[in-house]
């Protein structure tokens, strides 16, 4: 990567027609901007100034390299403006779609936080299924997402991925609660709840099922993840869930997530996603950078359990 003070030398002596000109204006010698000059051609090893000219003139190899500057001092510019813009901004529209594991405590805690420090920022969440999450970001419907998954749109980037493995989730009492890891085909002993296909995570267990020639068979489904943590507090069963869906849990004591031994379980992510090419609004800079620390925290909160 070539130096940018080097780089700077050559621009300067560019634009101002000779290295002594530029010495000034940098108030450096002109011995200096020689110097640092021949060090860069000797970095990129082409020769940037032709040589046995009065004044600077440019190499094609120089004028790439100059234009090069002017592109990073642009990007910089533009950057620092950015930063400014997103320090001043209090109020505006973002919407932000998330799957239903991410509503918990402690979510709402951390939007609680961002709209007392932005009071009159208006913010809309609807909860939807990985699949209906990703389709609102690509329509924009919804200028944020998170997902329990890592995105499978061409036009879906992720802000950020962080683990996040699907785990059997029992309740505190529960004979396997002290267990640090349990096999995939124990599971099928136990009285389980799961949820119903419309969730990414069912589809990821199916995917395990078939790899591990291991069917569970749940003696309850269904399409509500609250549903499932009420069913495995009150000790009628497990499931398996992920840390995320349950962090409220966890965190009192009152439930146990306890690792499979399945790579496809311990595999999963968790996504904050935004529609390819996209020009957010400031405002939704700002709760990305909340999300960040809340998916960081919580994550490294999960590695405790």
């Amino acid at each position: 990567m070539p130096n940018n003070v080097r780089l700077r030398y050559l621009y300067e002596s560019a634009r101002l027609g000779t290295m002594h000109a530029a010495g000034d204006s940098l108030n450096v010698a002109t011995s200096s901007v020689s110097r640092q000059i021949a060090q860069l051609e000797l970095e990129l090893g082409l020769p940037l100034i032709e040589k046995g000219r009065r004044g600077v003139r440019l190499t094609e190899a120089g004028e790439v390299a100059c234009a090069h500057y002017k592109e990073k001092l642009s990007q910089e510019e533009a950057f620092l403006s950015h930063i400014e813009a997103m320090k001043k901004v209090r109020s505006g529209k973002i919407k932000l779609a998330v799957g239903e594991a991410f509503v918990t405590q402690r979510f709402s805690n951390m939007l609680s936080d961002f709209m007392s420090e932005y009071p009159q920022m208006e913010i809309h969440v609807s909860v939807s299924n990985t699949a209906l999450v990703s389709a609102q970001i690509v329509e924009d419907e919804a200028h944020l997402g998170l997902i329990f998954d890592i995105p499978r749109e061409p036009n879906i980037s992720a802000r950020m991925t962080v683990s996040q493995p699907l785990k059997l989730v029992v309740a505190s009492n529960h004979p396997l609660s002290g267990a640090k890891s349990v096999d995939f085909a124990a599971i099928t002993a136990e009285n389980l709840a799961l949820p119903d296909d419309g969730y990414r995570m069912r589809q990821i267990i199916r995917a395990a099922e078939q790899e591990a020639h291991t069917y569970l068979d749940p003696s309850l489904t269904i399409n509500s993840l609250t549903f499932l943590r009420d069913f495995v507090l009150s000790g009628r069963g497990v499931s398996i869930l992920p840390d995320l869906a349950v962090q409220d849990g966890l965190a009192d004591g009152s439930l146990r997530a306890i690792s499979i031994s399945n790579e496809l379980l311990s595999g999963t992510k968790t996504s904050l996603i935004t529609r390819s090419g996209r020009q957010l609004p400031m405002g939704a800079y700002l709760l990305i950078s909340s999300l960040e620390a809340y998916l960081r925290q919580s994550s490294a909160e999960n590695a405790d359990y």
